[in-house]
C-alpha cells in the first residue's frame, strides 16, 4: 500500500478515536438503594406502602488529566399512578446534581442521590372502585440519566435504559 494512504488512514483512526474517547472521559455506573419502607392503612379498605429511594452513584474518571470540578447532573424517571384511575399514569421525574472536587486520574468517587418517594396503594381484598379503576396503584422507576461536565463541557454520560437519550429531554 502506499505510504501516504497508510498516513491517512492512521490520522483517521486517531481523529475517530479521540472523538469516541471524548465521551468516555468518564464512567457513570448506578446502584438503586431502598432507604426506607413503611406501611399504613388509609382509609378503612386500602394499604399504602411508601418507599424511599435513592441511587448510589459512582462516577471514574478514565482520562489522563485531574478533574477540578466534576459537576454531575441526573434524572430520574418515574411514573405516579393514581389509586382508582383507569387513565395512564402521570410521568414524572426527580432531578439534581453533585459536584465533585479534585478527582484524579484513574480514581473513583462516590455520592447519593436526593431520595424520592415511592407509593404502592392497594385495596383490601374484596374491594374496588366504583369508577371500575385499578385496585392497586404503584408508583414505578422508569428510568435513570445522569450526566457528567467539566468546564462546561460533557465528558460523560449514564442512561438506563438507554432509549432514555432518545424518548426524552434533558432539563438542566
Amino acid at each position: 500500500m502506499n505510504r501516504s494512504v497508510i498516513q491517512l488512514l492512521m490520522i483517521l483512526v486517531t481523529l475517530s478515536g479521540s472523538a469516541v474517547a471524548q465521551l468516555y472521559d468518564v464512567q457513570i455506573s448506578v446502584t438503586p438503594k431502598k432507604i426506607d419502607q413503611q406501611k399504613s392503612r388509609k382509609g378503612e379498605h386500602s394499604t399504602v406502602t411508601t418507599k424511599e429511594m435513592a441511587y448510589s452513584v459512582t462516577v471514574e474518571n478514565r482520562s489522563f488529566k485531574t478533574f477540578d470540578e466534576l459537576n454531575v447532573k441526573y434524572m430520574i424517571f418515574y411514573t405516579d399512578s393514581q389509586p382508582g384511575r383507569s387513565d395512564k399514569p402521570i410521568e414524572a421525574h426527580h432531578k439534581g446534581s453533585e459536584t465533585l472536587s479534585n478527582l484524579s486520574t484513574h480514581r473513583k468517587a462516590q455520592f447519593e442521590t436526593a431520595p424520592f418517594k415511592l407509593e404502592k396503594e392497594e385495596l383490601d381484598g374484596g374491594w374496588f372502585y366504583r369508577s371500575g379503576g385499578d385496585g392497586r396503584a404503584r408508583d414505578r422507576v422508569t428510568g435513570v440519566w445522569l450526566r457528567a461536565y467539566t468546564d462546561g463541557n460533557l465528558v460523560g454520560e449514564y442512561a438506563n435504559p438507554s432509549t432514555l437519550t432518545k424518548n426524552r429531554e434533558w432539563e438542566d
